[in-house]
C-alpha cells in the first residue's frame, strides 16, 4: 500500500517526484495544506531518491491525511473500494460513449501495477458483452496489456469465470470474431470449461474452434473436449493424440485432460505403467501435482475406476497438503475423489474424514451443477430413509433433465456403490 500512497500523491499534486526540488516543494505543500511537518529528506527516502528506507507509522499517518483520510489505517480500508468505484464510474462512462479509441486509451492508461485493474478488465469486457460489442471486444484482447502472458494463473481465473458465465447468453448459432482471438480463448474459453453447457453452446464453439486448428495446444483442447462429450453422451471415445499427454510443453492440466481421455478410451494395457510413466515425466515440480491430476480425480469418479482412485490417493497423500492452495478447487476435488474411495473400500473413519473437507462451495462455477450431481450419487448412498433418498432422486433428476447427459442415468444414481 505505500506504492499505493506515492502514486496516489504524485496524482493529487500533479507532478512526479524526481528529485530533491520535488521533495522540497512537496513538503512545503503538505506543511501548507494540513499544517504538519514532514522533512524532504524523508520523501527521499520514501520515493528511492536516496537510501531507501521503510517510512515509519507518523510519516505514513501525514502522507494518509494529506491525502483526506483519518491515517493510514483510514487509507489502507478506503483506498481500494474508492479506487474501484471511481474507475467503475470512468468504466460506464467510456462504454456508454462506444468511443472506441477512448476506451483503448483508459486501458492503457490503467497503470497494471493497480490491484483492480483485472476487476476493471472485467467489467469493461463484460459491459461490451452486454451491448454486443464483440468486435471492440476482439480488438481489446489483441492489445498488448491484455495478452494473456501478462496474467498470474490466479488472474487469469479470476478473468475467466468472472467473463465466461457471459458466453451462455451470448447468440452462438453465428460465428463471432472471438472464434478466432487467440488471446480470448486462453484467457476465457480455455480457463471457463463450462461443464454444464457440452451438449450446448459450449460444444458447438469446440467444433467450430477445433476445425480451425489455431494452435496445437487449442487443437488438443477443444479434441479432448469433444471426446469427453462423447462419453457423457454414451458415445464412442477415442484418444486422438496418442502420447501428448506426456509432452512436457504442454500445460499440466492440459495434460491430464488428454490422459483422462486415453483412459476413458481404454488405450492402455496396464494403467500403472501409464501413471507411472506420465508423472514421472511431467512432475518437475511439487505444485505441479493437483494441476497434472485434476481432470483425473473426475475421471477416477466417474468411471468407478478404483485403481485409478488408489492410485491418485497414494501419489498425493505423498505430498504435504496445505489447507492454503493457490486454487483451492483442485484440492476440492481431490477431496471428492477421497470421499468416493473411501467409501468404495469401506473405511469409514477416512470417508467422514473427508466429506468434512470437501466443500460444495469451493467449487469452480463452471463446474458447480456436473460436480454437484456427481455429490448427489454419493448423497443417496448414504440417505438413511426411503423420503431422504427420494428428495435427492428428485433433485438428481432435475438436474440431469438440465444437463441432458445419457451417461448421468437413474441406474448409475442407484446402483454407484452397490
Amino acid at each position: 500500500m505505500i506504492d499505493a500512497i506515492k502514486k496516489s500523491i504524485e496524482n493529487k499534486i500533479g507532478f512526479k517526484i524526481k528529485n530533491r526540488g520535488d521533495c522540497e516543494l512537496l513538503s512545503h505543500i503538505i506543511l501548507e495544506v494540513i499544517d504538519k511537518e514532514i522533512s524532504y529528506n524523508t520523501l527521499r527516502r520514501l520515493y528511492g531518491l536516496n537510501k531507501e528506507v521503510k517510512p515509519n507509522k507518523k510519516t505514513l499517518n501525514i502522507l494518509s491525511e494529506f491525502l483526506g483520510y483519518k491515517n493510514y489505517i483510514d487509507f489502507n480500508q478506503k483506498y481500494n473500494y474508492k479506487q474501484k468505484n471511481d474507475l467503475s464510474a470512468i468504466t460506464y462512462k467510456v462504454v456508454n460513449n462506444t468511443d472506441e479509441n477512448e476506451i483503448i486509451a483508459l486501458i492503457k492508461s490503467v497503470n497494471k501495477s493497480y490491484e483492480n485493474f483485472v476487476d476493471f478488465i472485467i467489467l469493461l469486457v463484460r459491459e461490451l458483452f452486454h451491448l454486443n460489442k464483440h468486435s471492440l471486444i476482439d480488438k481489446l484482447f489483441n492489445l498488448p496489456e491484455l495478452d494473456y502472458r501478462t496474467f498470474n494463473y490466479s488472474e487469469l481465473l479470476h478473468i475467466g469465470n468472472s467473463i465466461g458465465l457471459l458466453l451462455r447468453l451470448q447468440n452462438n448459432k453465428k460465428e463471432s470474431l472471438l472464434f478466432h482471438n487467440i488471446n480470448f480463448l486462453r484467457c476465457i474459453y480455455l480457463i471457463f470449461v463450462d461443464y454444464s453447457s457440452l451438449n450446448g453452446y459450449y460444444i458447438e464453439w469446440a467444433r467450430i474452434i477445433h476445425e480451425k486448428k489455431i494452435t496445437r495446444e487449442i487443437e488438443f483442447f477443444t479434441g479432448s473436449i469433444l471426446q469427453f462429450h462423447n462419453f457423457l453422451n454414451n458415445k464412442t471415445v477415442f484418444n486422438l493424440y496418442n502420447d501428448e499427454a506426456l509432452n512436457t510443453q504442454n500445460h499440466p492440466i492440459l495434460c491430464g485432460r488428454l490422459l483422462s481421455i486415453k483412459i476413458l478410451a481404454k488405450d492402455y494395457n496396464n494403467l500403472e505403467q501409464i501413471l507411472d510413466l506420465y508423472y514421472k515425466t511431467q512432475l518437475t515440480k511439487q505444485s505441479m501435482i493437483f494441476d497434472l491430476s485434476y481432470e483425473l480425480f473426475i475421471t477416477a469418479i466417474l468411471i468407478k475406476n478404483i485403481e485409478l482412485m488408489r492410485y491418485l490417493v497414494s501419489l498425493n497423500l505423498k505430498y504435504e497438503i496445505s489447507a492454503y492452495y493457490y486454487q483451492r478447487s483442485h484440492l476440492n476435488l481431490f477431496y471428492l475423489m477421497c470421499l468416493f474411495y473411501y467409501r468404495l473400500i469401506g473405511d469409514a473413519n477416512k470417508e467422514d474424514e473427508y466429506l468434512s473437507l470437501f466443500k460444495l462451495n469451493e467449487l469452480k462455477y463452471s463446474y458447480e451443477e456436473f460436480v454437484y450431481l456427481i455429490y448427489l450419487i454419493y448423497l443417496y448412498s448414504e440417505a438413511k430413509n426411503r423420503s431422504s433418498k427420494e428428495i435427492i432422486n428428485k433433485k438428481y433428476n432435475k438436474l440431469t433433465k438440465k444437463l441432458n447427459y445419457p451417461y448421468f442415468s437413474i441406474d448409475f444414481l442407484k446402483s454407484y456403490f452397490n
